[in-house]
């Protein structure tokens, strides 16, 4: 008789806005993961940021505390020095004066590494969350459907249109953003009704650009997610049950508003830093449900902490899906540049086909392939501005806009790939590129070395090649080019475009007709 093998554990940790929380994963062989036990304990770590830019010094005492209880924790539960355990903090803590100071004290302190979630990854969060949506909200998959998360710091917003992302927007205007900076207007124990009116006031220009943003999308349905909102599903929603009204979130708004602090914890169960947060939360959520005219709400009566601790070990995995949302993102910003459509598309195949091609070269991975190809669609956009230094207008417009999915980091690269598609390569002393990470500025040099080539294989703007084949010599990386009797035009564009190239892989590049 054989003993059955025992299961490995892998945990979570997010350092969030109000909590620190902790969730236990069995994973059984030959069987599905087992959320084991999860763990939550308050600090006001959104509080101190707003209220005064930095976290508290007994903030950050009691996170080490709550951390080195969670690693007695999982070590009482049987976990090892091999266990897998991410740990990471909200992006809001970016915010903080003294963000450097917070993550070594918890790397001294309790022997961990914290990541913080760039605006990229924590977009790639509510994706998961939203695919879940898709899945017990059937109308999503038929309605246009507004996802709106109202975050601590900001409100990220998902156009669904039969079940795809149609558009993504970023607002600055959050839960805790809005409650300090309302508390700081506040004049002793002023009513729910002034509260609720301080707040409209202070997120109205937030709100009237939502409703210039989605107003004509023709929304039929919210779905609302987030930490705060979430607490209260069971009040909103008959239970089993996503759908609820406006009426009924105005009515509970109304409600709580009206209630001290010690009433709100009491009466919904929620701990003091929620119980604070929750009206923001709320008049936040009305506020857009009102702006764009929407009756019909659905919000997830699943626990909000729990769903993210459960994303958190596979988020930054680039799922098919998800990379389609990406790029559909990255056409979506070409069209409204007016990128010349067939170019782009050409561009993008045949920078795919060199990057697979070369991967022993480069040695670079998923995500920057990925990175790669949203340059390449957009490497042109500049002409939006002006045809002449186009490179550089392509580099402002990629930087200042948003593509869903990706974070600034992401941005930043991609518009820099973007920027050397032509003309001189990167230089120390350009701006941006000189304040990139070491690791980063390579990758932006592999990355438009890349780039650079696909686009003097297109240099008339035909898409006539269509297949290449690639081998890679001692001294050239040999391009065959399938069906093509004369190559004198891509030579031509290879002799400016193929020096970055160079440079950096040691090869040049020989041009091959293969008719």
């Amino acid at each position: 008789m054989t003993t059955a093998s025992p299961p490995s554990l892998q945990a979570s940790i997010h350092i969030g806005a109000s909590s620190i929380s902790l969730l236990v994963v069995e994973k059984h062989p030959d069987a599905a993961e087992t959320p084991g036990d999860f763990l939550e304990q308050s600090v006001p770590l959104a509080h101190d940021i707003f209220q005064s830019g930095s976290v508290r010094r007994s903030t950050i005492e009691r996170c080490v505390t709550i951390l080195n209880g969670y690693r007695e924790t999982l070590r009482e539960l049987g976990a090892t020095e091999d266990t897998p355990v991410r740990a990471v903090a909200t992006n809001v803590l970016d915010e903080a004066l003294n963000q450097d100071a917070i993550l070594n004290r918890i790397q001294i302190g309790c022997g961990l590494h914290i990541e913080t979630l760039d605006e990229g990854e924590m977009t790639r969060l509510i994706y998961l969350k939203t695919r879940r949506r898709l899945r017990d909200t059937p109308s999503m998959k038929k309605c246009t459907t507004l996802v709106v998360h109202v975050g601590p710091g900001n409100t990220r917003a998902l156009l669904f249109k039969n079940g795809r992302i149609s558009d993504y927007s970023n607002y600055r205007m959050g839960v805790y953003r809005t409650g300090e900076a309302i508390l700081e207007n506040q004049d002793g124990e002023d009513s729910g009704a002034s509260v609720t009116k301080l707040i409209r006031e202070h997120i109205r220009s937030q709100v009237s650009q939502i409703h210039h943003d989605y107003t004509e999308a023709g929304i039929e349905e919210l779905v609302i997610i987030g930490y705060e909102i979430q607490h209260l599903a069971h009040e909103l929603a008959k239970p089993g049950k996503t759908k609820s009204s406006y009426r009924a979130l105005a009515d509970i708004s109304s409600q709580i508003a009206s209630m001290t602090e010690e009433m709100r914890v009491k009466n919904y169960q929620l701990d003091y830093n929620t119980a604070q947060a929750i009206i923001p939360a709320l008049e936040i959520n009305l506020a857009i449900a009102e702006t764009l005219q929407v009756k019909t709400l659905r919000i997830p009566g699943s626990d909000y902490e729990r769903g993210l601790l459960l994303d958190i070990p596979t988020s930054f995995s680039l799922t098919e899906g998800f990379q389609k949302e990406v790029l559909r993102s990255a056409e979506s910003l070409a069209r409204k540049y007016h990128v010349h459509r067939s170019h782009a598309a050409q561009v993008t195949q045949l920078s795919q086909q060199l990057f697979d091609a070369t991967t022993e070269l480069h040695q670079l991975d998923d995500h920057d392939a990925l990175l790669l190809r949203c340059a390449a669609i957009l490497h042109e956009c500049g002409n939006f501005i002006n045809a002449r230094a186009h490179h550089k207008h392509s580099h402002y417009l990629i930087k200042n806009s948003e593509i869903f999915g990706l974070g600034q980091r992401d941005l930043g690269i991609i518009a820099l790939v973007a920027r050397y598609h032509r003309r001189s390569g990167p230089k120390p002393n350009h701006i941006d590129y000189r304040d990139l990470k070491s690791d980063d500025r390579m990758r932006v040099s592999k990355l438009a070395a890349i780039l650079r080539i696909a686009d003097a294989l297109d240099r008339s703007h035909s898409a006539r090649i269509s297949k290449i084949s690639v081998r890679i010599g001692k001294q050239k990386l040999n391009i065959d080019l399938h069906g093509i009797a004369d190559a004198s035009v891509e030579r031509m564009a290879m002799r400016s475009k193929a020096s970055l190239f160079q440079d950096i892989y040691g090869l040049g590049i020989a041009l091959h007709e293969t008719h």
